[in-house]
């Protein structure tokens, strides 16, 4: 794994909560390129995960949101995996697993407006690079996008 970019207490106060770059791994199939913003030491907040494929065609897109939810664009099906995280009051009421687990979950399956409209904006507002935002933004649009991306486009600026 190769890290790049700011770790999270080095980061300038006023892009403090902004998302960026934070490693490139090696995988099986291509490379794995992860962006994050932090609450706090090893705490993210949001992040967005790059699959690139061995030919440079983007995977898939993976997109966390801490307020609003997870989503997946996946190339060829477009945004699949749509989750909510649940409410405060569904995290207190008394179940079998808030009894056991202390936190808030995902609350099941949404549809891909909500993500489209709540999750990916959330993520590709926060990036601190506008130019990598607008390119994924183009990308998720669309369910198939064959074009090879130059990975070094992004790690270039931290």
């Amino acid at each position: 794994m190769y890290s790049f970019g700011h770790s999270p207490g080095t980061v300038p106060m006023d892009d403090i909560n902004k998302i960026r770059f934070v490693s490139v791994e090696l995988t099986d199939t291509g490379k794995k390129i992860a962006f994050a913003s932090f609450l706090k030491k090893d705490y993210v907040e949001n992040s967005m995960v790059v699959y690139l494929e061995k030919n440079d065609i983007i995977g898939k897109i993976f997109f966390s949101s801490h307020v609003h939810g997870t989503v997946e664009w996946i190339n060829g099906a477009g945004l699949k995996n749509c989750h909510r995280w649940e409410s405060e009051d569904q995290a207190k009421s008394p179940t079998y697993l808030t009894a056991r687990y202390t936190s808030i979950l995902s609350d099941g399956a949404v549809d891909a407006n909500y993500a489209r409209e709540t999750i990916i904006p959330d993520v590709l507002d926060n990036l601190y690079d506008a130019d990598i935002a607008e390119l994924v933004s183009d990308i998720v649009q669309v369910k198939e996008y064959l074009i090879p991306v130059d990975f070094t486009r992004f790690n270039a600026r931290a």
